[in-house]
């Protein structure tokens, strides 16, 4: 369980740190049948954590260190799917397209949080955690987007050259019954968490900062195209 109180030993180096902010965005959620049938889940709009396709996953809860974000917390998904036999789940971190480049300022919640919000061209924060190391120093932020947005004529965006949606897919479970875990230590396992190995402290979705390189290929993004690898994603796992 993760609290904004504790310090935590992750990294190459081992460093202990205290997490900040812990918040993400997934969507696009299937359950797959026996039959190798992909079925959308119906989510429930509850005009707080879920909104058409979009759920945001929230496990700070503003104590402690946690100042920048919300106190309510969120780690579950909530809809509705046919009766049947069901073997596998998949979903992808971020946010939908036609989604990300609208205006936080008048969205619907969950995605009316400044704090997880770039600016109109690139979007969203799909997934912010953000840390500082016991030790003091510069903190170690993993923010990631779409990068490489293209405006178009009408004042929107066109495209994103990196969309840098990750997909995660399980296979050979029960997915009404087996908890799936975000697992930060997994995600920063091959980072110095403790320095900066150039640019911006942490990851910020810039493909040339050598921070990003090992953080895309735990989240399972080509950080060439930021096209999905879900093959080699270890942020999320199988409890």
């Amino acid at each position: 369980m993760f609290s904004c109180g504790d310090t935590y030993a992750v990294g190459r180096s081992a460093t202990q740190v205290r997490i900040t902010d812990f918040r993400l965005y997934i969507h696009d959620v299937r359950l797959r049948r026996a039959d190798g049938e992909d079925v959308p889940v119906s989510l429930d709009q509850d005009g707080l954590w879920q909104y058409q396709d979009v759920v945001l996953l929230d496990f700070e809860d503003k104590s402690g260190g946690c100042a920048n974000g919300t106190q309510p917390t969120n780690g579950v998904v909530r809809g509705r799917v046919p009766a049947g036999e069901y073997d596998g789940l998949s979903f992808k971190m971020g946010v939908p397209f036609e989604l990300n480049h609208g205006n936080a300022a008048t969205a619907e919640s969950p995605l009316n949080l400044t704090g997880l919000w770039w600016n109109w061209n690139q979007g969203y924060k799909f997934l912010r955690i953000d840390s500082v190391p016991e030790a003091g120093g510069d903190g170690f932020i993993v923010h990631v987007g779409s990068t490489g947005c293209i405006a178009d004529d009408d004042g929107g965006v066109a495209a994103c050259d990196r969309p840098n949606v990750a997909e995660i897919v399980f296979t050979d479970i029960d997915p009404l019954s087996t908890k799936v875990l975000v697992d930060y230590a997994a995600l920063v396992q091959d980072s110095e968490v403790g320095a900066n190995a150039g640019g911006q402290p942490g990851c910020m979705s810039d493909p040339t900062d050598p921070d990003c390189l090992p953080v895309f290929t735990r989240l399972g993004i080509d950080t060439t195209d930021g096209s999905p690898r879900p093959e080699h994603q270890a942020f999320f796992r199988i409890n």
